[in-house]
C-alpha cells in the first residue's frame, strides 16, 4: 500500500482487477488516469470512504496515476499494472 495525507492506495494490480482506496479527506470522487494517454475515469467513492475501483482495461505494464483532491490538497499515486503469476 502506498499512503499519504489522507489516502492509501494499492501500488500493483493485475489486468482486469482493481485496487483498495481509502480516502480518509472529504473528498469523494477519486480519478484513474492511464499514463501516456489522455484516458481518465472518475469513481465516486462511498461514504466509507473504501472503495475497490476497478481498473480499466489495459495490458500489463501499464502504469495508472490514481489523483484525489483538487489544488493544493491534490495526492497523486502510481499503479502498476502487472502480469499475474502463472
Amino acid at each position: 500500500m502506498q499512503q499519504g495525507e489522507g489516502i492509501r492506495v494499492s501500488s500493483a494490480a493485475a489486468p482486469g482487477g482493481s485496487i483498495d482506496v481509502n480516502v480518509g479527506t472529504a473528498d469523494d470522487v477519486v480519478e484513474i488516469s492511464v499514463g501516456g494517454t489522455s484516458d481518465s475515469y472518475s469513481y465516486d467513492v462511498p461514504g466509507d470512504k473504501d472503495a475497490m475501483l476497478p481498473l480499466p482495461p489495459v495490458p500489463p505494464g501499464t502504469v495508472l496515476i490514481v489523483r484525489v483532491g483538487k489544488g493544493n490538497r491534490m495526492r497523486r499515486f502510481i499503479v502498476t499494472v502487472v502480469a499475474p503469476s502463472p
